[in-house]
């Protein structure tokens, strides 16, 4: 019975004994208490740690997304895969004042290099309290960014820098934008939500050792160390300009534990005091080909997906060669962007596919810009003038360099003198902001375009050093962007848009006076005031004279008959790029054509590159671009009418499709109605283009031919061409690459519904029976073919036996060409037999074959006497007809003649040596004078082609049988 008030001896020597629930109760809540305690105290240590993960987690999501110019290229690229390190070196920059980024072997192999993890070593870290000050400078182009990136991302992954427990990146460039004070700690949460209450931050004892701040870009910023500027504080939580915060953090009275990178360029070094950097770092890109080569193998194999891997390897062996010869390239893939840039039209060129976004070689330049100065204004100590489009660095570019670029090209010059480069970049006597402008744009920007090079006295022009542009497709995409621009105005046209102006502005303002006063004085001689309105639309018809200028200019470049016997102009650009490989001129030109230029000025008035170069602060409107188009037209449709070289006239496709304007592509297309690119070597982008081009015309646009013939197409390119192929009638792919798998896509093009062809050559590509079983089982279900051309397809007795079986499916077919194969007497005769028997074949062509002159005879009494309803079928087997001379000899000696380099020489030999002694005998059985001197000239047509095979088969020009 439980008793209020004190208990008794009894009760408390009995909860003494057994423990009282109330004491019970008191443990109880002690030791959860304590429980608690702990669980709190623990909680407090991991709150970091998760902080930590967390942060890693966002930095590497945000330090892996690509920008749009990697994502265009498929999107299997990350960082990690596709790095290599550039080459660091520990230098001060007063070493470094007025050298090219572009320096020689000798001037930085005396360093030792460094890696990233050296560059916080603790040796070099006097004052163990303090942090370090770490400045990475380095030309445009080197690689800062980059390098930025891949050590974020190192550092979340655990590789790098485990010292520091928090790392913190700034873009400079955001930081400059910020309108409003802020804190240092405000400054972090805003940009790293999960950093509000990071205690590394707080400034309590020395946490903040454990932290790294990377700021990105310094020269984006305006940074003032004087003191009457810029406020000492050593508070997280006060609020300052940004500048001011990263100023006092690069003090060490802010954080001094902290440990800050700054990255910058050349210019912008002088800004930070000397007191305030432990250390100086210069990224100097890749200075050997070895680094070189480790970029290109990195990128190219990984682009290289679902492709021949021994393609890939074959093109970055050729690239090394190149580069190893201490070519232009070799200099210009200093710069890791340049390494970029070739690998991207290297990429265009040889790995597009069907698959693959619409890329530009346009596009791929206009990219490289922005990757390099996207955004970006004239500065002077970080300083922005209020007309930002004005100072657009981009725009600066086009105005000295590019304006450089157009004269080499007016003038057919490729290297400058020095004194060029200060009359075209220094120009006039300028302002002092223009003279400081005109510094930081030498200092950071000229030399990432011109690279000297010395020629030793060999250029005709001058000797001496001279310099040229680091890539040379590089000069004619400037000149391009210059013109397109307007920049290369006359001096009517910049007086004529001045007056126009000012006076356009005055008319309004008169105007407004005019008509007030008109209506208290009714004078009629104030309306004489209205001609100022004149003005303006005088400038409106002076500048549309100009785009039509421009549009005589694209199409004047285009249609240069110099230029005619040149090759492709992706070829060329391919050969810039790889080098020519084989025998070398004995003596170096120094005039070359500049047929990438006009195609540059298409496809820069394309949307997509007038967006990018917008952001750049180019701007080209689009009244501009559809009066250019409007003029270009004419020129393109009349100039499409005349019959043009191979190559001229891919260099016409590769324009239309870099202008990416289906509606000018179709009504160009209607003028031509033949593409001839024979001999044109053509790759997986020349195949892309061609039919994304016929791809614009409406579906009932047809060629009378095309021509493919000699473009070492393989089954692969054969898949490309497929749009391409239903828009012509008479489709040409003799001499290439094909096989029997080939035969399975040509037949399902022909068993398509609305097929339009009707004639098809394979000659010279090796079929095989396989691969003719599959071609025809098209037979059937065609309605449309009339030529079927397998000259020296590897056919054998079983294919022409099928054949003869199969024509019977087929009622439309007209000529048949089986010539040069493995088809026998009997096969032969089974052969003839059937397309006597088929309603419309009236030829067959079967020379060059293993007929003996038994089965010759057998198929000429077969064939020539007999006639079936009317219609005669010919059989072209010899040039004799028993003693007389087939009517058809020239075709067939025209045909083998023309072959006789590519084909086995040892079997055409054989055939002509018949032909002679058939000649022969047939001149024997007969008396008639004319007769035997018909005779006589057919056998000098044969011993003539015998001469030249023998010709050609001791200077080893062959290629054999494919």
């Amino acid at each position: 019975m439980w008793r209020f008030g004190r208990p008794s001896g009894t009760e408390v020597l009995r909860w003494r004994c057994q423990g009282s629930p109330r004491d019970v109760c008191c443990k109880l809540h002690t030791r959860a208490l304590k429980k608690s305690r702990c669980l709190i105290f623990l909680k407090h240590l991991k709150y970091p740690l998760i902080q930590n993960t967390i942060h890693k987690q966002k930095l590497t999501l945000w330090f892996s997304h690509l920008p749009q110019e990697e994502r265009q290229f498929g999107g299997y690229f990350s960082p990690e895969t596709m790095h290599v390190q550039p080459l660091i070196l520990e230098r001060h920059p007063d070493e470094d004042r007025g050298l090219s980024p572009f320096k020689e072997k000798t001037s930085i192999s005396t360093r030792p290099s460094l890696t990233v993890e050296q560059l916080f070593d603790a040796n070099n870290n006097g004052n163990k309290a303090r942090g370090l000050n770490v400045l990475l400078y380095g030309a445009v182009g080197t690689g800062k960014s980059t390098v930025v990136r891949k050590l974020v991302l190192d550092w979340c992954a655990g590789s790098v820098f485990s010292q520091f427990k928090l790392v913190l990146p700034f873009s400079c460039e955001d930081l400059s934008h910020l309108s409003k004070p802020t804190s240092l700690r405000d400054l972090v949460g805003r940009k790293y939500m999960h950093l509000r209450k990071t205690p590394y931050l707080s400034g309590d004892y020395d946490k903040a050792k454990d932290v790294l701040f990377i700021f990105n870009g310094m020269e984006k910023m305006k940074l003032d160390f004087r003191i009457g500027s810029t406020e000492l504080c050593s508070d997280p939580n006060e609020a300052l300009p940004s500048g001011a915060v990263v100023v006092n953090l690069l003090r060490k009275y802010l954080l001094p534990e902290a440990s800050i990178l700054v990255t910058t360029r050349l210019s912008a070094v002088d800004r930070v005091p000397k007191k305030y950097i432990n250390r100086y770092v210069q990224i100097c890109g890749f200075n050997d080909p070895d680094r070189q080569r480790a970029y290109f193998t990195s990128r190219l194999l990984q682009q290289n997906e679902g492709k021949p891997e021994k393609a890939a390897e074959m093109l970055i062996e050729m690239l090394y060669l190149n580069l190893q010869r201490e070519s232009q390239l070799a200099t210009a893939c200093f710069l890791p962007s340049y390494c970029w840039l070739t690998c991207a039209t290297l990429h265009l060129l040889h790995f597009t596919d069907t698959k693959s976004p619409i890329r530009t070689l346009t596009g791929i330049y206009t990219s490289f810009m922005r990757l390099n100065f996207g955004g970006e204004v004239i500065t002077v100590d970080g300083n922005v003038s209020s007309q930002e489009q004005q100072n657009s660095l981009m725009l600066y570019v086009v105005r000295t360099v590019g304006k450089l670029a157009f004269d080499g090209i007016t003038n057919k010059r490729t290297s400058f003198s020095a004194e060029e480069l200060e009359q075209w970049v220094g120009g006039k006597t300028k302002t002092d902001e223009e003279l400081q402008q005109l510094a930081v744009f030498r200092t950071d920007v000229l030399d990432f375009f011109l690279v000297p090079r010395d020629y030793h006295g060999m250029d005709p022009e001058s000797g001496g050093r001279r310099y040229v542009f680091a890539v040379p497709a590089m000069q004619e995409y400037l000149a391009a962007l210059y013109v397109v621009l307007g920049e290369n105005k006359s001096v009517l046209e910049k007086l004529t848009k001045e007056v126009s102006e000012a006076l356009g502005q005055a008319s309004e303002d008169i105007t407004s006076l005019l008509s007030i006063i008109s209506k208290i004085i009714p004078f009629r001689i104030f309306a004489v005031f209205n001609l100022l309105k004149l003005f303006p639309k005088l400038f409106e018809r002076v500048s549309s004279h100009s785009k039509g200028r421009i549009a005589n200019t694209m199409a004047a470049e285009m249609f240069r008959s110099e230029d005619s016997f040149n090759e492709d102009v992706l070829d060329q650009v391919e050969q810039s790029l790889l080098g020519v490989h084989g025998p070398q001129p004995q003596e170096e030109t120094y005039t070359r054509a500049f047929e990438l230029y006009p195609i540059f000025m298409g496809g820069l008035l394309h949307y997509g590159n007038r967006r990018l170069l917008d952001q750049l602060g180019c701007s080209i409107k689009s009244h501009t671009v559809s009066q250019i188009t409007r003029a270009l037209r004419k020129h393109l449709i009349k100039e499409s009418q005349k019959k043009q070289p191979p190559e001229e006239l891919m260099d016409l496709l590769v324009l239309l499709y870099e202008f990416q304007n289906p509606r000018l592509t179709a009504e160009v297309l209607q003028s031509i109605k033949t593409i001839n690119l024979s001999t044109v070597r053509m790759t997986p982008h020349k195949c892309f283009v061609l039919s994304t081009v016929l791809s614009c015309t409406s579906s009932s646009f047809h060629l009378n031919e095309l021509n493919l013939s000699s473009c070492h197409i393989t089954p692969e390119l054969l898949q490309m061409l497929w749009p391409a192929f239903h828009h012509t009638s008479n489709l040409n792919l003799q001499f290439n690459s094909l096989g029997p798998e080939s035969c399975i896509l040509l037949r399902d093009l022909l068993l398509e519904p609305n097929c339009t062809i009707k004639s098809i050559q394979l000659c010279d590509n090796y079929l095989t029976d396989t691969g003719i079983s599959h071609l025809l089982e098209a037979l059937s279900g065609n309605h449309s073919l009339q030529r079927l051309c397998l000259m020296h397809t590897g056919l054998g007795d079983r294919s022409a036996q099928l054949l003869a079986e199969r024509l019977g499916q087929h009622e439309m077919l007209q000529e048949l060409n089986v010539a040069y194969n493995n088809i026998g007497d009997s096969a032969a005769l089974t052969l003839v037999d059937a397309c006597r028997e088929h309603p419309s074949i009236h030829t067959v062509h079967l020379y060059l074959n293993h007929l003996t002159d038994v089965g010759k005879q057998s198929l000429y009494v077969r064939g020539g006497p007999r006639v079936k309803e009317g219609r005669r079928v010919k059989v072209l087997a010899s040039v004799t007809e028993g003693s007389d001379i087939s009517e058809d000899w020239h075709p067939i000696l025209s045909v083998i003649g023309k072959n006789s380099v590519s084909w086995d020489r040892g079997r055409v030999r054989e055939q002509l040596l018949v032909f002679l002694k058939d000649l022969e005998w047939g001149r024997k059985q007969h008396q008639s004078f004319w007769k035997k001197m018909h005779f006589r000239r057919v056998e000098s047509v044969v011993r003539q082609t015998l001469r030249l095979l023998e010709k050609s088969s001791d200077t080893g020009t062959g290629t054999g049988i494919k």
